[in-house]
């Protein structure tokens, strides 16, 4: 009788899944890992999944990617009324320049309007349907819709903070 040894399974966070995009993994295949733990596999250990800071970026892109990070990880943490880490208010996750996700001057309008305030404080548009969950092709064929998975102040679903970060109040 043959017996087959299980790998543990390892939780991604974000510096990890910076780290991947750093070397290589496609940056959505990545992000996808950590968000996973976030909001389903590691729920207990949300703080254990961005307490350590990212690897300095080496390249132009890759600190595109680093912002995008530092502004998810802050984006999550407020949803979750968590304290944000101390390492995503470093000013090297400000992008000197504009990240629209969409290059189509048609959607500037809508990119400025609707993205997340975690993100537009580091110059990162990318509209407010940025984390929607994305529904694999048995939950379509069994009829599972996006509403009843997720209630509706989940993260996935997008309560009605969006816009509205703390840090942009003036009260």
């Amino acid at each position: 009788m043959t017996t087959i040894a299980r790998r543990q399974y390892q939780w991604h966070s974000a510096a990890e899944a910076f780290e991947q995009i750093c070397n290589g993994q496609a940056p959505w295949v990545a992000i996808g890992y950590f968000l996973n733990d976030w909001w389903f596999f590691a729920v207990e250990h949300r703080r254990e999944l961005i307490d350590t800071p990212l690897v300095p970026a080496p390249t132009p892109e890759l600190h595109r990617w680093a912002a995008f990070c530092a502004a998810m990880v802050e984006w999550l943490c407020w949803q979750e009324d968590l304290p944000f880490p101390d390492w995503t208010a470093k000013e090297c996750y400000i992008l000197p320049d504009p990240w629209f996700f969409y290059e189509k001057w048609s959607r500037r309008s809508w990119l400025l309007a609707t993205t997340p305030a975690p993100f537009k404080m580091r110059n990162i548009f990318s509209g407010d349907r940025i984390f929607n969950h994305v529904p694999s092709r048995g939950e379509e064929a069994r009829g599972q819709s996006e509403q009843s998975k997720f209630p509706p102040d989940s993260p996935a679903v997008f309560g009605n903070k969006i816009n509205s970060h703390p840090l942009l109040n003036d009260h």
